[in-house]
């Protein structure tokens, strides 16, 4: 597998992200699905971090559970000892074939990790969490915990303040998730000076070509390797997909024009 992963990125102008997992395929941030991205080539991959109502870090994008579990109920009101009686088997979508799948929490993510030294986290501290609990409850649940792993997480946000304080707290691998692109040259943006910044790709001002030596670019959500192509010539430097089996596999590279 290592072999295909330096071959994939020796030939490509940038790296894939899998969002949230495998989605296509499997339910979105349960570990079977990350454990599937990093067999298919997956040398980065994103997730989201919610915390249950008894302050335990847990793997989860929506704001309520029924999406994921088939059940009502929001993660920041539920005790983590009811969350791992649930399923994250995603009926909407594939029934009850995965029936059974649990949720996954912040220190399955680490065990995943460790096991996988290669692989680096983009971490979403999402904005439900950021309402329910204080910044400082949120870092001082979550940090303590991935500082085995510490030099595989970028800490991603919507919020700038979030990242600012976990900046303070020592925290360096930085990434905002901006909702327009002009946000970019903002001092709060520029301030944490991040290695990395994630914007929909649908947000990008046409025209505009971006490049910097010391940002890298990731947008998302594609599953189109014509449009990773075109992105990436407009300066991304990693590309956020669903299928990111798939988008490896695919042959997405221009063609040698023939002489004129």
């Amino acid at each position: 597998m290592e072999d295909n992963r330096l071959e994939h990125s020796a030939r490509t102008p940038f790296e894939w992200v899998a969002h949230r997992g495998y989605p296509s395929r499997y339910p979105e941030n349960t570990r079977l699905g990350f454990e599937k991205a990093i067999e298919a080539g997956a040398r980065f991959i994103e997730a989201d971090v919610q915390i249950s109502a008894d302050g335990i870090p847990v793997i989860f994008h929506d704001q309520t559970l029924e999406r994921l579990c088939g059940c009502k109920g929001v993660v920041h009101r539920t005790p983590k000892a009811d969350l791992d009686r649930l399923s994250a088997f995603e009926p909407g979508r594939f029934g009850n074939r995965f029936k059974g799948v649990r949720l996954m929490d912040l220190a399955d993510m680490v065990d995943l990790l460790r096991r996988n030294p290669e692989v680096v986290l983009y971490l979403e501290i999402k904005r439900i969490v950021l309402k329910a609990f204080r910044i400082h409850e949120v870092l001082n649940a979550i940090l303590p915990l991935l500082e085995p792993v510490k030099g595989q997480v970028v800490l991603i946000s919507f919020s700038v303040f979030a990242l600012k304080a976990a900046k303070v707290a020592g925290w360096q691998r930085l990434g905002p998730v901006l909702s327009r692109w002009s946000d970019i040259y903002k001092p709060a943006v520029t301030g944490l000076a991040p290695e990395i910044i994630f914007i929909h790709h649908r947000r990008l001002p046409m025209g505009i070509h971006y490049h910097s030596e010391v940002t890298e670019l990731a947008f998302y959500e594609v599953s189109d390797p014509a449009l990773a192509q075109s992105l990436a010539k407009r300066g991304a430097s990693f590309i956020e997909t669903d299928a990111i089996g798939e988008m490896l596999a695919a042959d997405y590279f221009d063609k040698e024009e023939p002489d004129a």
